[in-house]
C-alpha cells in the first residue's frame, strides 16, 4: 500500500538521496522500512532570506497495514495514498472524415495526439515549418532581420512557446495534468517537471519534446502537413463542409479544431468577415526588463545565492496603478535567459523572453505589462484590440529604425523621462538589435505612467528591481489572444456545427500547460461524439 506525507521542510543543502531516512525518522518507523519513495510535489520557500525546500513524498512500506493505522493515527499529514489511473483513449476509428486540425501548437499537437489514440488519424496543417526549416528561418530573422512571415517564433511546428522558457505553471487545476506532464517527461522533458514548483522545460528540450510528439503522433495514424495554411471555410446551413488550404486545395471536413494561436490575424479577419461569434477580450502590453541574474538571486535568496541546488531566482509581482485603474504585473519571467525577436508582419517589432533549460546566460528579463481595455481601444469592433496591438508594433519598429531593431532604454532613464543615447554596465541582449530610444515617444501614456510606476513599486518589494542600469526594450504585445472565439458547451462556435475553437488563439488558454488542455478536451468532446453515431 502506498502512503503520502506533506510537509517535509528541509535546508537547501539537504542530500535527496535520504528522504527515506529521514521520513522512517519522522514516523519513528523502523530503518529500512520504507522500500520506495516517489517524490509528488517539492517547492521552495525563501521567506526571510532563510531558503528550505518543502516536500511532499509518495512512500511504500514492508509493514503490516495494522502497523501503519498507528502511525496514521498519530501523523495527520500522512494519508493513504492511491496512484491516479491514466483515462483511457476510447478507441473508435474513424467512423467518417478524419479530424482536421488548424495550427500545431500546444492545442493542436495534444488534440491530434488524443484523436490519433483514438484511431481518428487527424490531420494538422500548420502554416509554418517543421522543426528543422523553422529554427532556420527563426535564426535568418536574429542576425541577418529576414522575417519569413509563414515561419517565424509565432507560425511553425510547437508555436510560439518552442522558442520561450518553456513554462508549465498553470493556475487551472485539472486532474489530467499529471498525465500531460507524464506524456512530456516520456517525450524529453526533464523528470523534474512532474513535482517542481516552477516546472520548465527551456527551449533546447522543448525542441526534442516537439519531435517525439509529432513521431507519436504520425505512429497513430495521424499527419501534420507544414507550410499550409487555411484560407477559406465552406459552410452549408452553417454546417462545416470543407476547408480551402493555400488558395487552391479543398479538403472535406466535418470536424475541424481552430488552434491557431494567439497571432493568426488573418484568421480572425476571416471569421469577421463571415460573421462567426467574435468578442473583444482584455490582455496586455509592456516591455522587456532585463537584470543581472545575480541582483535577482541576491534580492530572492539573500546569503543563499549562488547555492547550486537553487538555481536562478524567479520572481512574480503585481501593482494596481491608482491613477490609471490599470494591473501592471510581470510575466514570462526567463532567468538566465534573452531577449528575442518575435515579430510575424513586415513592419513590425515584437519582443519575447527565451531561456534554455540550463538557463546560464546571467541576465534575467521578464516581460513589465499593463492590462488592456476597450477603454483604450475602443468597442467599434471585436477586432479593435488587435489592431491596437499593430498600432504598437509598428510605432516600436519605427522608432528602431524601420529594420526590426527594438527601441530600448535604461531604467533609470525612462523613470525620468529622458531618452537613452548609451548603455554602459548591462546591454541589451534582443536581437536582431537595440536602438536607444525614449520609450515614452512609442508607448501611449497611460500604460508608461503604470509601467514607471509599477516599477518603482517592485523596487520596494524586490530590492534593485529598478537599478537605473537595468534595460527596458518594446514591445510585448502577444501577451495573449485580443479576441474570444465564442464557443458554446458543446465547445462548437456559437451558431456554426463542426467547428471547435481551441486554445490560446480562440480565447480559452494561456501557456503551454492549458492550451494543451483544452486540445485534450476539445478532442474528447469530438470522440465522444463520433462514439455515438
Amino acid at each position: 500500500m502506498l502512503y503520502k506525507i506533506d510537509h517535509i521542510q528541509v535546508p537547501v543543502d539537504f542530500d535527496e538521496g535520504r528522504l527515506s531516512q529521514w521520513i522512517e525518522k519522522k514516523l519513528k518507523l523502523p530503518a529500512g522500512s520504507i522500500i520506495r519513495t516517489e517524490i509528488a510535489r517539492k517547492s521552495l520557500d525563501a521567506r526571510y532570506k532563510r531558503s528550505s525546500f518543502i516536500y511532499s513524498v509518495i512512500f511504500a512500506v514492508n509493514l503490516a497495514d495494522s502497523a501503519m493505522e498507528t502511525v496514521l493515527e498519530g501523523h495527520p499529514e500522512v494519508k493513504a495514498y492511491q496512484l491516479p489511473e491514466r483515462r483511457p483513449v476510447n478507441r473508435i476509428g474513424r467512423k467518417g472524415l478524419r479530424p482536421v486540425i488548424v495550427g500545431a501548437g500546444p492545442a493542436g499537437l495534444f488534440a491530434g495526439l488524443r484523436l490519433a489514440e483514438a484511431g481518428m488519424e487527424p490531420l494538422i496543417i500548420e502554416r509554418g515549418d517543421g522543426l528543422i526549416r523553422r529554427i532556420e528561418a527563426v535564426e535568418r530573422f536574429w542576425y541577418h532581420g529576414i522575417l519569413d512571415p509563414e515561419s517565424n517564433i509565432q507560425y511553425g511546428v510547437g508555436g510560439a512557446g518552442t522558442f520561450s522558457d518553456g513554462k508549465l505553471t498553470t493556475r487551472v487545476k485539472n486532474s489530467a495534468i499529471p498525465e500531460l506532464l507524464e506524456l512530456l517527461v516520456n517525450a524529453g522533458a526533464p523528470p523534474e517537471i512532474r513535482y517542481w514548483q516552477y516546472p520548465h522545460v527551456g527551449t533546447d528540450l522543448l525542441r526534442e519534446v516537439i519531435e517525439n510528439l509529432q513521431t507519436r503522433i504520425r505512429d497513430y495514424g495521424g499527419e501534420l502537413r507544414f507550410r499550409s495554411r487555411l484560407t477559406g471555410v465552406k459552410f452549408e446551413n452553417n454546417v462545416i463542409k470543407a476547408i480551402e488550404v493555400n488558395g487552391e486545395e479543398i479538403i472535406p471536413v466535418e470536424d475541424l479544431i481552430l488552434a491557431t494561436g494567439n497571432s493568426a490575424r488573418d484568421i480572425y479577419r476571416m471569421l469577421y468577415r463571415l460573421q462567426f461569434p467574435l468578442e473583444a477580450k482584455a490582455f496586455a502590453v509592456g516591455v522587456r526588463i532585463e537584470h543581472p541574474q545575480d541582483l535577482i538571486d541576491r534580492a530572492q535568496y539573500g546569503p543563499w545565492a549562488g547555492h547550486r541546488r537553487l538555481g536562478p531566482a524567479e520572481y512574480h509581482l503585481t501593482y494596481k496603478h491608482a491613477l490609471t485603474g490599470k494591473g501592471v504585473y510581470t510575466f514570462c519571467m526567463c532567468p538566465g535567459g534573452v531577449v528575442v525577436g518575435a515579430a510575424s508582419e513586415p513592419g513590425g517589432v515584437v519582443t519575447n523572453g527565451m531561456s534554455y533549460h540550463a538557463r546560464d546566460s546571467k541576465v534575467a528579463n521578464a516581460a513589465i505589462v499593463a492590462t488592456v481595455t476597450e477603454k483604450d481601444y475602443g468597442d467599434h469592433s471585436p477586432l479593435a484590440g488587435m489592431e491596437y496591438q499593430i498600432a504598437l508594433e509598428q510605432a516600436a519598429y519605427r522608432y528602431g529604425g524601420n529594420n526590426f531593431m527594438a527601441p530600448a532604454q535604461r531604467v533609470g532613464d525612462f523613470l525620468k523621462e529622458e531618452p537613452t543615447s548609451e548603455f554602459t554596465k548591462l546591454s541589451p541582449s534582443y536581437l536582431p538589435g537595440t536602438m536607444p530610444a525614449n520609450l515614452w515617444d512609442v508607448l501611449p501614456r497611460p500604460i508608461a505612467m503604470a509601467i514607471r510606476d509599477g516599477i518603482r513599486f517592485f523596487g520596494t518589494r524586490l530590492k534593485g528591481f529598478d537599478w537605473p542600469d537595468a534595460v527596458l526594450t518594446v514591445v510585448e504585445t502577444r501577451t495573449s489572444a485580443p479576441v474570444r472565439i465564442v464557443r458554446g458547451e458543446d465547445l462548437q462556435a456559437v451558431g456554426y456545427e463542426g467547428i471547435y475553437p481551441c486554445g490560446e488563439g480562440a480565447g480559452y488558454a494561456g501557456g503551454i500547460v492549458s492550451s494543451a488542455l483544452d486540445g485534450w478536451k476539445v478532442a474528447d468532446r469530438i470522440i465522444e461524439q463520433r462514439r455515438t453515431k
